[in-house]
């Protein structure tokens, strides 16, 4: 297993950004903005990766498909050069805020507060603003993933200051007109990031998959997307990239009618997108879900050293950051009620309560500046 190393002199930004369709496919209109949107993005130099990717579902399964691109930045001072470009701004004030459906959830990470974990020295996700080393401790067991927090300790806990849980939602919707900024937000929520690419998996590791761990992962992936707030979830987005194509060619599951399986389970590379209220939840839901523990049990079994399919080609990554209040902001431009962080910006919690905004922008320069000479919170 791999690891990625990350630079602790100043954090990196991971900003996720939504174009919804409003329908199964994009009008002509909504298919320019989001080439313009892509175009911005591929013509910057300093970001550090882009994956897009596609969910059906933009507030709730069956509120139409979204296009999404996951972009890191090696520093906060990458991504404001490219946020606060002529073109990047003028694009972003021009959409219409009756319909663009366009959003953005925008995240400053510490490396002291993330850990990434992959099985293959390919770079994917968080591991683009470091590099890939050896994972030789803190593995393999429950709770590891907290150990290699540096700032979780048996005194800091990294606890929600949610402390009557996650709130319920608002229902997802018909299009909100307007722009909704959200600046405000609970302390310690845990971004987790789950990918699986089956792209590079040869016949018979495909027929071993399908036989012994399709089905369970099937069942632990929509659980977990389905959880909803009484297990932690305060968002879930379960993606897809369609440029990898379908699964051995044999079609997706939208089309068959009283499917319980999402559309995303048919492509060859899957990712989700999960917010929980703080890593406690993670944690239990992992733990207390008998097909997920059957699942792990299962795969170190075959995948482990001496399985079945000890040598395989199928690809796996994991990335979790627990983070500070101060360091998320978010929009939406004429989005569905429901989405993202909008589903709470009725709820204090998701409220100013400091009468202060956040970090963006200028606090988050400052924030920066802290990291490198020492005297960060």
């Amino acid at each position: 297993m791999l690891r990625a190393q990350i630079p602790d002199s100043h954090p990196f930004v991971l900003s996720l950004f939504g174009c919804q369709y409003h329908a199964e496919s994009p009008s002509p209109t909504k298919a320019e903005l989001i080439t313009t949107f892509t175009n911005l993005l591929k013509a910057s130099s300093s970001v550090a990766h882009i994956e897009s990717l596609e969910q059906h579902g933009a507030a709730l399964p069956g509120s139409g498909t979204s296009r999404i691109w996951m972009t890191y930045w090696r520093s906060p001072a990458d991504f404001q050069h490219w946020w606060q470009s002529g073109p990047v701004s003028s694009f972003w004030a021009a959409l219409p805020d009756d319909s663009a459906g366009f959003w953005r959830e925008t995240l400053q990470l510490s490396d002291r507060r993330s850990m990434f974990e992959t099985n293959k020295p390919v770079a994917n996700g968080l591991a683009h603003v470091g590099r890939l080393a050896p994972l030789t401790e803190k593995t393999g067991y429950w709770g590891a993933y907290r150990d290699r927090l540096a700032d979780a300790t048996p005194q800091e806990r990294l606890a929600s200051t949610m402390k009557s849980g996650v709130p319920l939602p608002k229902p997802a919707g018909a299009v909100r007109k307007g722009r909704v900024l959200m600046k405000d937000f609970p302390d310690n929520m845990c971004l987790v990031v789950e990918g699986q690419d089956y792209s590079a998996m040869g016949q018979a590791e495909r027929e071993h998959w399908r036989e012994n761990f399709d089905g369970l992962t099937r069942k632990w992936v929509s659980h977990v997307v389905g959880s909803g707030p009484e297990a932690g979830m305060v968002s879930a987005r379960l993606c897809h990239a369609p440029e990898s194509g379908v699964v051995d060619g044999e079609g997706v599951d939208e089309g068959e009618a009283g499917s319980e399986w999402a559309p995303a389970f048919g492509f060859n590379r899957k990712v989700q997108i999960l917010f929980f209220a703080d890593l406690s939840y993670m944690e239990r839901i992992g733990k207390s879900v008998k097909t997920h523990v059957d699942l792990r049990k299962n795969f170190m079994k075959s995948y482990g050293p001496g399985g079945a399919m000890a040598v395989h080609d199928l690809l796996l990554w994991v990335e979790l950051s627990v983070v500070k209040a101060r360091d998320v902001e978010a929009e939406y431009v004429g989005c569905c009620d429901g989405t993202g962080f909008m589903a709470y910006d009725y709820d204090p919690a998701f409220q100013d309560q400091q009468g202060q905004s956040s970090w963006w922008p200028w606090s988050l320069v400052t924030r920066a500046s802290q990291y490198v000479f020492g005297t960060s919170a």
